[in-house]
């Protein structure tokens, strides 16, 4: 059965001059924090079909011989603890110290931190030259013991550099966003594709659009001008293209004009329903 003395070892690169990390040479660089949040909310049932998956689930087992992945989630049976139970663990404990880890409440983080330090989980990085996608970049070799180093590693990193960490407007999820003012996360939300940023783009507009009144009175005259132009009913309301984009045109000036006050509002509204 596999055991903690039948440890994984791997090699995490960390580049010097951005948030660049490698887990293992071979693996493609990605954006320190991501596979840590891809694991956390990562559906481990699907290992119970499809065994082969633990691949997928984070770049340290994406090297796993077939033997190696059946050990794992067999686990041990004198413990009742298969791999898939220990990875659930991990799932709960390390979203928990995630967000104590990066709030703004200074003792919270410091029980985070206390958490960490009580476990020696990487020995001191090497600083080597590392080829990454044929680009040579400097980057510090860290020698980690088992998956559980991974997690820890990656959690330390982000509160080190101070990583943004926030939870999705949409979904609850926790993301690094690019920048500090994006409040939605990039994860697939809806079947037909969207995203949560997608959605979120949309009730933002739809927020501003019920509280301005031209706008709103925008919207409408778009919606009903651009069906004019792709569903029309009767002839004569057909629109060409060449008409809507000229409408168009026309309609979005006069917004922001009625706006800053050069024509009456009111009859920038009256124009839009013709």
């Amino acid at each position: 059965m596999f055991s903690e003395n039948n440890k994984k070892y791997i090699h995490i690169y960390v580049d010097l001059t951005d948030e660049t990390v490698c887990f293992h040479s071979v693996s493609a660089p990605c954006r320190l924090g991501k596979n840590f949040l891809d694991f956390i909310y990562a559906d481990l049932k699907i290992l119970e079909a499809q065994p082969e998956k633990l691949k997928d689930i984070h770049p340290y087992f994406s090297l796993w011989t077939e033997e190696m992945t059946r050990e794992f989630l067999a686990g041990d049976d004198a413990k009742e603890d298969s791999g898939q139970s220990r990875l659930e663990k991990y799932q709960k404990t390390y979203k928990n110290l995630l967000e104590t880890g990066t709030s703004e409440a200074e003792d919270i983080r410091e029980e985070t931190l206390h958490y960490l330090h009580r476990h020696s989980f990487y020995s001191n990085a090497t600083l080597i030259r590392q080829t990454v996608k044929n680009e040579n970049r400097w980057m510090l070799d860290y020698f980690l013991r088992g998956f559980e180093d991974c997690l820890m590693f990656e959690l330390m990193e982000m509160m080190r550099r101070h990583t943004i960490v926030k939870a999705c407007k949409n979904c609850g999820r926790l993301f690094i966003p690019k920048r500090s003012n994006i409040d939605y996360c990039s994860r697939i939300f809806s079947e037909d594709g969207r995203t949560c940023s997608d959605v979120g783009y949309m009730k933002t507009f739809a927020k501003t659009v019920k509280k301005d009144d031209l706008l709103q009175a925008y919207t409408r005259a778009y919606k009903a001008h651009y069906a004019r132009m792709t569903k029309p009913r009767k002839k004569a309301a057909n629109m060409t293209r060449e008409a809507f984009e000229a409408w168009y045109k026309q309609a979005k000036e006069g917004l922001e004009m009625a706006r800053q006050g050069k024509v009456d509002p009111e009859a920038y509204k009256e124009w839009l329903k013709k």
